[in-house]
């Protein structure tokens, strides 16, 4: 099951103390930064929540 991102927490990659740490972790590329947002392709997502448990804002989590 693909991970979903909640905006609100998330703040944009600029306001992220973890600097996009999310995408830079990613394996499987499947989290891009698209215009300071960053957005999930799910069909790259593996479920090995690397991005949950780093990120910094709790921004990331199961549906």
């Amino acid at each position: 099951m693909p991970v979903i991102i909640d905006d609100e927490k998330c703040g944009k990659i600029t306001n992220c103390p973890g600097e996009g740490l999310c995408v830079k972790i990613c394996e499987k590329g499947a989290l891009e930064e698209v215009d300071g947002n960053v957005v999930i392709n799910p069909e790259k997502c593996d479920d090995c929540d690397l991005c949950i448990q780093n990120c910094p804002n709790q921004a990331i989590s199961k549906a």
